[in-house]
C-alpha cells in the first residue's frame, strides 16, 4: 500500500470514528482464546441479551467460539480472526474530544493489545444474511437474536417488512418506493401510501455490524482483510446491495477502502451488552437526513429489528426523512455536527430565512437554559411549585413549536426530579410516568434509558419513605410530649 493510499485510508478512519465519537462507552476485556465452558444459570458475564440458550432453553448464555473452536453454530462459517498488535490503543470508555494525538483535548488511549477481531457470518440471516465483526464475547451476545422466530409477527409479516414474502401483492403493499430524489440526495424512501402517525415506514435489519473500536485498534492491511471477508461471505445479493450503497466518492479512488466510505455514508450506531458497534442497514441507510424528520428510529437489540416509525402522518410522493443528529441542536451546531456524514443540510429548517433560524435558535437555547435551571435549583432546593408550572408551561410551547416532541423522554424525567425536589410526589410520579411511556414509544422496552427510569421510580420511592418516616418521627415527637 502506497503513503497516499495509507494516509487516505487514515482519513477515513478519523472520520468513521469522529462520526461516533458521542457514541456509547467501550468495554475493553480480553478476547478468548479458547472454548469456555457452558456458563451454569446466572454466570452470564458477557451476555445481555443473548439467551435463552437454543440448545437446552435454559438461561444461560451461548459459549463465545472463535477461529479455535471446533463448533462455530449457529454461524455459518467458522469465524476469521486477527489479533490486534500488541502496541494497539483505542479511545478510553467514555471520552470525548479530538482524535488527532498531541491536541489540546485529545481523546484518551487505553490498550488493546493482543484483543481479537473476528469475521461472524450468518448467510440466513432474516432472509439476507449478516456479517458481524467484533469480538467472541459480543457476537455470543447475538447468537439468541439469530433466530427469527423472536420477531414478532406483526413486524415478520407486515408489507414494510424485509421479511415479507417478495410476491406483487406484498410489493403493492409496501408503504415505500426507492426513487432518486431531490439533487445532492441521490436515492431515497417515497411514501407510495398513505402513512398514518405513529404507522411502520420501513421494518428492516442489519446486514453488517462492527465494534468501533476495530477500526483504531488494526492496521489498515488487517482492518482491509476482516472488511473483505465480511462482505465476501455474505450471499450474492447482500453484497450488491451493500456495494449499491451511496459512498461519497467517484472514479477510481480508494477503491482499496471503498466499504469504509460506504460506512461513512450510512452507518448508525447501536450497543451490544454495553460496548458501541456500528450497524448497516439497506433500505434504511436510504433514508436521507432532515432537521425536522417525519420518521424516527426504533431498535430492539434482542431482535435487531429497526423499526422506522412516522413522526406524523405521511402523504403519498412525499419522501421519508429520519435526523442524523440529536434533535434540538441550534443552526450552527447542527451544520458543524452533519459535516461528519461528509455534506452539508440544505433542509427547510436550515435554510430558512435568518430570522426564522434566528427564532428557531432562541427558542432551542431557552428549552436548554429551562432544562440546566429545573436540574440545578432542584439539586439546590430552590425551586417552588409555582416556578416549576411557569417553567413546564413554557417548555411544553417550545417543544411543540418546534417540533421536538422526542425530547419529552428527558423532559418529563426532570420535570419528575424537579417535583420530586419539592417533595410533590403525586406530580413527580405522573412526570415518571411519562417518561417511561415516551422511552418506551420511541426507543421500544430495550430503550438505552431503562437504568435511568429505574432508578427514577426508586428515588421517588425512596424520598417518599424518608418523608413518611420523618412524619412518624414528628408525630410520636409530638405523642411523647402531651
Amino acid at each position: 500500500m502506497d503513503e497516499s493510499t495509507s494516509r487516505t485510508s487514515t482519513n477515513i478512519r478519523g472520520a468513521l470514528l469522529l462520526l461516533l465519537s458521542t457514541a456509547s462507552s467501550l468495554v475493553t476485556a480480553a478476547s478468548l482464546d479458547i472454548d469456555l465452558p457452558l456458563p451454569q444459570v446466572g454466570q452470564c458475564s458477557w451476555a445481555k441479551y443473548g439467551y435463552p440458550a437454543f440448545s437446552t432453553g435454559l438461561d444461560v448464555c451461548p459459549r463465545p467460539v472463535s477461529d479455535l473452536s471446533k463448533d462455530y453454530a449457529p454461524w455459518s462459517y467458522p469465524p476469521f480472526c486477527i489479533r490486534a498488535p500488541m502496541n494497539a490503543t483505542v479511545p478510553e470508555p467514555g471520552s470525548e474530544g479530538s482524535y488527532k494525538e498531541g491536541e489540546e483535548n485529545a481523546i484518551p488511549r487505553v490498550s488493546a493489545a493482543g484483543r481479537k477481531y473476528c469475521v461472524y457470518t450468518s448467510r440466513t440471516f432474516r432472509g439476507r444474511g449478516l456479517s458481524v465483526i467484533s469480538t467472541p464475547q459480543m457476537a455470543a451476545n447475538l447468537v439468541a437474536s439469530l433466530d427469527d422466530t423472536r420477531v414478532l409477527p406483526r413486524l415478520r409479516d407486515h408489507p414494510a417488512s424485509s421479511m415479507a414474502r417478495r410476491d406483487e401483492k406484498r410489493a403493492a403493499g409496501r408503504p415505500y418506493v426507492i426513487k432518486n430524489v431531490q439533487q445532492g440526495h441521490g436515492k431515497g424512501l417515497v411514501a407510495r401510501r398513505r402513512v398514518p402517525k405513529w404507522g411502520e415506514a420501513l421494518i428492516g435489519f442489519p446486514i453488517m455490524m462492527a465494534r468501533t473500536d476495530f477500526l483504531e485498534a488494526l492496521p489498515d492491511a488487517d482492518r482491509k482483510t476482516l472488511e473483505d471477508r465480511a462482505l465476501a461471505q455474505l450471499p450474492k445479493m447482500a453484497q450488491e446491495a451493500i456495494l449499491a450503497l451511496a459512498h461519497g466518492i467517484g472514479g477510481d479512488l480508494d477503491k482499496d477502502f471503498l466499504l469504509e466510505h460506504i460506512f461513512r455514508s450510512n452507518i448508525f450506531g447501536i450497543e451490544i451488552a454495553g460496548v458501541h458497534h456500528f450497524s448497516l442497514q439497506v433500505e434504511g441507510s436510504r433514508i436521507n437526513h432532515d432537521c425536522r424528520p417525519n420518521t424516527f428510529w426504533r431498535y430492539s437489540p434482542s431482535t435487531m429489528t429497526h423499526e422506522v416509525v412516522a413522526f406524523r402522518e405521511i402523504s403519498i410522493g412525499e419522501e421519508f426523512t429520519h435526523s442524523y443528529l440529536p434533535l434540538g441542536l441550534p443552526l450552527a451546531d447542527r451544520q458543524q455536527s452533519i459535516r461528519r456524514w461528509g455534506f452539508a443540510c440544505h433542509c427547510s429548517l436550515c435554510m430558512a430565512p435568518k430570522k426564522v433560524s434566528f427564532a428557531s435558535d432562541i427558542r432551542r437555547t431557552r428549552l436548554v437554559e429551562i432544562y440546566t435551571t429545573m436540574e440545578d435549583e432542584g439539586a439546590m432546593g430552590m425551586l417552588t411549585r409555582d416556578k416549576i408550572e411557569t417553567l413546564l408551561s413554557e417548555m411544553m410551547l417550545l417543544i411543540n413549536g418546534e417540533d421536538l416532541v422526542p425530547q419529552l423522554c428527558e423532559y418529563y424525567a426532570m420535570i419528575a426530579r424537579a417535583y420530586l425536589s419539592i417533595e410533590a410526589f403525586d406530580d413527580a410520579r405522573h412526570y415518571a410516568q411519562q417518561s417511561e411511556e415516551y422511552w418506551i414509544r420511541y426507543g421500544t422496552e430495550e430503550h438505552d434509558n431503562v437504568d435511568e427510569v429505574r432508578a427514577l421510580w426508586k428515588q421517588i420511592e425512596a424520598k417518599e419513605k424518608e418523608r413518611d418516616a420523618r412524619r412518624r418521627r414528628r408525630d410520636a415527637s409530638r405523642a411523647s410530649r402531651e
